[in-house]
């Protein structure tokens, strides 16, 4: 008879601990779960830690036992820690206990590493108990304040949380086998140790010059604005109003159509992609007006609402398998977004006596194009470190490589990454200012000098049409479906000569979060912020030169453990802000 998920038995005597310690160092697996009195360990505490055996699930009253560090060291070595969405245990555990779970296993992960990018089947620990194992778990006791005295129903909803980790494990540890997914699955469950220690470790953002920067383009956007209201003919028989601000509600589709109308220009639409192939200085000036406008409303207004009062740093919440790609993605606020400018980029700096050590891949998702296609072109440009962009422009262009000009390279970097995106010849010329026809005819030409990458572009495509199913290098899955958006097989075809290399990159940057995190385990160093391909470390500043070259090593190392046909770049500065 299966045994009942609700057997428990509640601890509230630190002596009891050590016994517990010894169960869990004797089993192969145990279940991990928190009940904790906010979702921040900022703002709140640990209020229980349970520990699932196979024979019984150990309901800890942290408030009452205090101490868990005779947990310490079972909690770091030892069995399988199974936990659903584990961030968030290692998050209040690390920062309340200095307990660093280890090894771990997360059925939040695994689901959403099976489900293959898609986000329409739910992942909360009730959802994925009850489409694995076909049990429904009561949640009514999650919204209950968990800072008093406990009632029997949330102690038996805290053991039944935990109990039901083991099965769950088993079942989808066979579905990983099953599907070839443990690769991919045991770096990400590498990786949560990394990306929960760098949202506790967050950013250093100076506000005071943050509001300055702020002063500033907020009176470049009403410059810009003015400057772009000019444009237009003033109505008949009424006078400018100097001083007013402008005329139009920048903001509205109707207004902007109209505006352009008086200047003999019928816009289908408002929208970017349109207004780059309108060639007069209105059209120009309203995208840079909406530029400045994003800047201010969405990082400028925003993001000092975000630094702790606590710590005085920026704690963001990097979500790990949410994007098909398995690229991390970031919300509260998105620091992974903040623009490139250097204005904006060094306000974010390190602590007094610290320094930032920013370690980006040099062309990584290239270097991944020219791996997966073989295009002996694109090989031997990354083998004999020549700037791929610089290559492919000397080639199109029929120019030596010291003749390249900069807009020759900006334009072949632009196809480079078009191409690669499955972009075709409208949205490449209006990217390049260019006729569609001209837009065309330069596909043509890049083709033509790398034949092999439009082979494999085009295969991808195909394959992910007919078998509905992708995977990188490292074996990451993607599955396409047949309903839903990606019906329109243009779309996915667009999606699939992208995901390989972009999902291929995502798997370089895990593994190297590991690698990293491990080889500056013993320095006063820490990883803040992972931009995709780019790593930024806090560390002292007396061993910035050698947290450089660990990081550098590390990430290194990660990227030659996936490719093997061409080299792997790291490019590495030190600075007191964030900026190269």
């Amino acid at each position: 008879m299966e045994k009942s998920l609700s057997e428990h038995k509640l601890v509230t005597d630190a002596a009891d601990l050590a016994p517990i310690a010894e169960a869990v160092r004797g089993a192969e697996a145990v279940g991990v779960d928190l009940e904790t009195t906010a979702l921040s360990p900022r703002d709140g505490r640990i209020r229980l830690l349970q520990v699932a055996t196979p024979d019984e699930t150990h309901v800890i009253d942290v408030f009452e036992v205090g101490d868990l560090s005779p947990l310490k060291e079972a909690l770091e070595d030892g069995p399988v820690k199974v936990g659903h969405n584990l961030k968030f245990d290692y998050s209040f555990l690390k920062d309340e206990h200095g307990i660093a779970l280890s090894p771990i296993f997360d059925t939040m992960l695994a689901a959403q590493l099976l489900a293959g990018g898609n986000q329409s089947p739910a992942f909360s620990l009730e959802a994925v108990a009850e489409r694995e194992l076909d049990r429904k778990l009561d949640k009514s006791a999650r919204r209950e304040d968990w800072s008093g005295k406990l009632s029997e129903a949330q102690i038996e909803y805290a053991a039944r949380d935990a109990a039901v980790l083991l099965p769950l494990r088993e079942k989808l540890a066979e579905r990983l086998r099953e599907e070839e997914l443990l690769r991919i699955a045991k770096i990400e469950f590498a990786a949560v140790a990394t990306i929960a220690e760098m949202e506790l470790a967050g950013v250093k953002l100076d506000v005071t010059r943050w509001k300055e920067l702020e002063k500033v383009v907020r009176k470049r956007r009403d410059e810009k604005a003015l400057e772009l209201d000019a444009q237009f003919p003033e109505p008949e028989g009424m006078l400018p109003l100097e001083g007013l601000g402008p005329r139009l509600n920048l903001n509205s589709p109707q207004q902007i159509t109209d505006a352009f109308r008086t200047l003999g220009i019928e816009l289908a639409d408002t929208k970017v992609w349109t207004l780059l192939k309108v060639d007069h200085p209105a059209a120009k000036l309203l995208l840079e007006y909406r530029e400045l406008q994003k800047k201010l409303g969405t990082y400028l207004e925003t993001y000092p609402k975000f630094v702790d009062g606590k710590t005085g740093r920026i704690h963001a919440n990097f979500l790990q398998c949410r994007v098909p790609t398995g690229r991390l993605a970031c919300t509260n606020p998105n620091i992974q977004q903040i623009p490139h400018e250097d204005e904006f980029r060094r306000c974010f700096v390190a602590e007094e006596g610290y320094t930032l050590v920013i370690a980006d891949y040099s062309q990584v998702e290239l270097r991944i194009l020219a791996e997966v296609s073989g295009d002996p072109a694109f090989v031997e440009a990354f083998r004999n470190g020549d700037d791929l962009h610089r290559v492919t422009a000397a080639t199109m262009y029929g120019v030596t490589m010291d003749e390249v000009s900069k807009d020759q390279r900006s334009a072949a970097k632009r196809i480079n990454f078009g191409l690669m995106y499955g972009r075709g010849a409208k949205s490449l010329s209006a990217q390049l200012g260019a006729s569609e026809e001209r837009g065309r005819q330069l596909i043509d030409e890049y083709f033509a000098n790398y034949p092999k990458v439009r082979s494999f572009l085009q295969k991808t495509a195909s394959r992910a049409v007919r078998d509905r199913t992708l995977r990188t290098i490292a074996g990451r899955v993607r599955k396409f479906g047949d309903s839903g958006p990606l019906d329109d097989k243009g779309a996915m075809r667009r999606e699939a000569m992208n995901y390989p290399i972009q999902g291929c990159s995502a798997d370089i940057a895990k593994l190297a979060l590991v690698y990293v995190r491990e080889d500056l385990k013993s320095l006063d160093a820490r990883l803040v912020n992972c931009i995709h391909d780019e790593f930024v470390v806090e560390c002292r500043e007396e061993i910035a030169a050698e947290v450089a070259e660990r990081t550098s090593a590390a990430m290194t190392r990660a990227g030659e453990a996936i490719l093997k046909k061409v080299p792997t770049e790291v490019e590495v500065a030190t600075s007191r802000e964030w900026r190269k």
